[in-house]
């Protein structure tokens, strides 16, 4: 079963003199991680905001748990999707941690014993339950960014999509929230959308969508697109480590095995011809 379609989806800004997105078909299933990479412009972003029906297409369909996104359904539509931005900072409405997450319930009216149980329930899930009462300004930037994921959880959506979310992150706090998110993902199957230019967040995706100019130019699970270092170099996203440095030694014309290799793997292969 998919969790989002899209069927040959175009959009254009006012003004604009090109597509943004321009044919664009892509079915993302239910509990599926997908990165969708590019260079910056390529359309990732506004793809986002298509399926969370905070933009409308000018041209196809966006459907998202078989809700066509139209006007009418607009309001069911952002009950099924939540998205984590960049900036931690931007997301925070409320004075303390369990006041910001009851912020949405709040505006969607939920009972308050259904709230609290609610707030306590995405908190944990989260490892947030200690920090309940703090403000949010006070936290690092991986524990704000676990606020807004318990946020999203708190409503109860069936697709998270992380608009790079990791990217302004130190590398522990991002692995935590990469780690928080896959533990989530397994026991939940949550489908995960995530756009990013991280290396380490594109090679835990079970699939990798590549956009440049507005179209999709290839699509296919991850070992299979992170192995193309001339297609990532090509669209300006960073290379996973192993890869590069399969790469490097290729180009001192040392034959490595033409398929993908994680950091671990390309240690452990060069460690056997030792």
């Amino acid at each position: 079963m998919d969790a989002v379609t899209l069927t040959n989806v175009q959009f254009q800004y006012p003004n604009a003199d090109r597509m943004i997105l321009d044919g664009v078909s892509l079915r993302f299933p239910q509990g599926e991680w997908t990165a969708i990479i590019g260079r910056n412009g390529s359309g990732k972003s506004t793809l986002a905001r298509l399926i969370d029906g905070l933009l409308l297409p000018k041209q196809g369909q966006v459907t998202v748990c078989n809700l066509p996104v139209t006007e009418e359904n607009m309001t069911r539509v952002h009950q099924q999707v939540g998205i984590v931005f960049q900036n931690p900072d931007n997301q925070f409405v409320g004075a303390t941690v369990a006041d910001d997450v009851a912020f949405g319930l709040e505006n969607r009216q939920v009972p308050l014993a259904k709230m609290r149980s609610r707030i306590q329930q995405a908190l944990a899930a989260v490892d947030m339950t200690d920090l309940a009462s703090a403000e949010p300004t006070m936290l690092s930037g991986g524990q704000k960014q676990r606020v807004a994921i318990a946020g999203i959880l708190a409503l109860k959506p069936q697709v998270i999509i992380l608009d790079e979310a990791t990217s302004m992150l130190d590398p522990a706090g991002r692995q935590l929230v990469l780690d928080l998110l896959q533990r989530l993902r397994t026991q939940q199957q949550y489908t995960i959308i995530s756009i990013t230019h991280d290396p380490t967040e594109m090679a835990i995706a079970d699939r990798v969508v590549v956009l440049d100019g507005g179209q999709v130019i290839r699509q296919g699970d991850t070992a299979t697109v992170l192995a193309d270092v001339d297609l990532l170099r090509h669209v300006g996203v960073g290379v996973p480590a192993g890869q590069a440095l399969r790469q490097a030694l290729v180009d001192r014309g040392i034959t490595v095995p033409a398929r993908y290799f994680t950091e671990e793997e390309m240690v452990r292969w060069i460690c056997q011809q030792l």
